[in-house]
């Protein structure tokens, strides 16, 4: 049920329409808690029961961490849930590894390979659940002892599926209190849910066919249109994931609750440090305190080991979007290029060297290259394509200029320069609802309008896969 289809719209009308009605926070709860079960067995019904067991299971042993303070319980949780996230989304990577390495022995070696359906979210919902165990094991967080609550921190329809990734500090205390009806909230998560449908079906949706067949056969086009692909596609995904985010956000904040923003204007950063703290916020913050901390951070740790840290953080960081060497290629250049900012940073270089590396046009130009790198072996199919489209892009020849994109693309790619300041400007850095009413009406008709007019369907949100 993907959030810019009718049966969501009506799913989320129904759930909102009942949970103010009913004059109880108990009945709010668990409408709240029956919609997103729905929500999620609309997919699947296997997996929903599997994921009610994972929320049962983690909440017995989240009780027995906030008793016995142990250890050892707080390791069988993270252990049983990555063990969960290993089996569905790396098994089939792992035997397909064994078998390229067994054949260089025997080349008529196989394993075979599972019948492994990956659930929608797993990725999301078990650093949730490991982040919970770990606040409780630490004392950041009191164990919750209401499992409908428990429950609702992790199913919670809206953002279940792509994040944001919530803490239990930042949402669980929201779902004990009995909302009000306030018109800021109702009007913002309206005006936040078209922004969001305005980047993801009218930005978005309308560059993915352009994308696509270019990234399928990089060799069939030119420099030029590879170029633009790769371009189109940072484009893609920052309106895709960022309207995600968004519609969330808003479908939230429809029920009162506030989830943490997850962008913050990422292709205006100035350096790859600043990058990685205003795209995909919540999951950079995963990182660092779950994950970068974990291996020693960077206090009182050698320099190389501050380096290494990095690196590990960032090649674990794009091992979980996927089982692909892509994914680990795509974290690898984010974490040598975090590992070296942080390097030239505290390096003795010349200072009129690094006044005019850390000047605003040249640290933005290096800041995109190594991001949009990085994108293309995300994007591509496996490295070999993504080689070749490096290939046709640095190598100059006689065919560079020529393109077969069609004006549609270059409009939107025009389009998004003032949707996504108009966008981060009036939901991020301000509230339109009262600091500018004029503004807010012509916001909403605008992004509206835009979505009427651009509006193209049937795409997956690129994180459902994750």
């Amino acid at each position: 049920m993907l959030f810019n289809s009718i049966e969501y719209v009506i799913l989320l009308g129904i759930t909102l329409a009942c949970y103010w009605i009913c004059p109880s926070l108990r009945g709010r709860q668990w409408i709240v808690l029956l919609s997103s079960v729905y929500f999620y067995m609309s997919w699947s019904k296997e997996f929903g029961f599997m994921l009610l067991g994972v929320i049962a299971i983690n909440w017995i042993i989240a009780g027995r961490i906030s008793s016995a303070r142990s250890r050892s319980w707080l390791v069988l949780s993270c252990v049983l849930n990555l063990a969960l996230l290993c089996y569905f989304k790396y098994m089939n990577f792992f035997l397909e590894n064994i078998e390229a390495v067994a054949r260089f022995e025997d080349p008529s070696f196989e394993i075979g390979l599972l019948k492994i359906i990956l659930p929608l979210g797993i990725s999301f919902y078990v650093f949730e659940l490991i982040s919970y165990q770990v606040d409780v094991f630490q004392g950041k967080f009191k164990h919750e002892e209401n499992l409908v609550v428990f429950a609702i921190f992790v199913l919670f329809f809206p953002h279940l599926i792509a994040g944001p990734i919530c803490r239990a500090s930042q949402f669980m205390p929201q779902i004990h209190i009995k909302q009000r009806l306030e018109g800021a909230h109702f009007y913002n998560g309206l005006y936040y849910f078209v922004a969001g449908l305005a980047l993801k079906c009218g930005i978005a949706d309308g560059i993915a066919p352009f994308i696509n067949v270019i990234f399928k056969t990089p060799e069939q086009y030119s420099g030029f249109d590879n170029l633009f692909a790769v371009i189109g596609f940072g484009v893609q995904i920052l309106c895709d994931f960022w309207g995600y985010s968004l519609m969330a956000l808003g479908a939230a904040l429809l029920f009162g609750y506030v989830l943490p923003y997850n962008f913050n204007a990422p292709y205006s950063s100035l350096s790859i440090k600043e990058f990685w703290r205003r795209w995909h916020i919540t999951l950079s913050n995963w990182l660092r305190d779950y994950l970068y901390i974990a291996l020693g951070g960077s206090r009182n740790e050698a320099k190389w080991k501050i380096q290494r840290n990095l690196i590990l953080t960032m090649l674990l960081g794009g091992l979980w979007h996927g089982a692909s060497w892509n994914f680990i290629i795509w974290g690898g250049i984010h974490g040598v290029a975090l590992a070296t900012n942080r390097w030239f940073e505290n390096s003795r270089s010349p200072s009129s060297f690094k006044r005019v590396m850390q000047t605003a046009p040249v640290a933005w130009l290096l800041t995109m290259v190594v991001v949009f790198v990085a994108w293309i072996f995300f994007r591509a199919a496996n490295v070999d394509d993504a080689m070749m489209m490096l290939e046709r892009i640095v190598i100059p020849s006689a065919e560079w200029t020529q393109t077969k994109l069609a004006p549609l693309f270059f409009e939107l790619l025009v389009l998004y320069l003032p949707l996504q300041w108009f966008v981060h400007y009036t939901t991020y850095r301000r509230d339109i609802t009262t600091a500018f009413p004029w503004l807010a009406a012509v916001g909403f008709a605008s992004l509206a309008l835009f979505s009427y007019i651009y509006y193209v369907d049937g795409n997956d949100f690129i994180y459902f896969q994750f």
